[in-house]
């Protein structure tokens, strides 16, 4: 009888270690998975701040009236992230005509001068026109 025990108890002890390489291989490819997913996170974040940073050049031109100022930031960007740039553009214009009043239009188009020339920064690191410019005046 003790050669059938011998052979359950080695099923059992083999059975065991198939679980446990099955668990590290789990382990290992969510790892992987994770890194990928945090690198592919990373290369959004600078996509979007490095389409901040030209949409901040693009509304400084059309505030500006500066068509082929616009013309020229826009001959820069790469023709996927034309949209996502001319989006940003747009936003702040906006933010800019509902929040600033007309006496702080100078104060908000520095502000986008200065987003312009500030290095590219991650998400959640950005400030907003009025942040910049400060708060309006009353």
């Amino acid at each position: 009888m003790t050669n059938v025990d011998d052979v359950v108890q080695e099923r059992i002890a083999a059975a065991a270690r198939k679980r446990e390489q099955e668990q590290q291989q789990r382990a290992e490819l969510g790892q992987a998975r994770q890194r990928g997913v945090s690198a592919r996170h990373k290369a959004a974040l600078e996509r979007l701040a490095h389409s901040e940073q030209l949409g901040a050049r693009v509304a400084l031109a059309a505030l500006r009236r500066d068509a082929r100022g616009v013309a020229l930031a826009l001959a820069n960007v790469e023709p996927g992230e034309v949209r996502r740039v001319a989006g940003v553009a747009l936003a702040a214009i906006t933010e800019l005509a509902l929040t600033a009043p007309a006496a702080n239009v100078a104060t908000t188009t520095k502000a986008l001068a200065e987003m312009a020339a500030r290095p590219t920064r991650g998400v959640g690191e950005s400030k907003s026109l009025v942040q910049i410019a400060g708060d309006p005046p009353r």
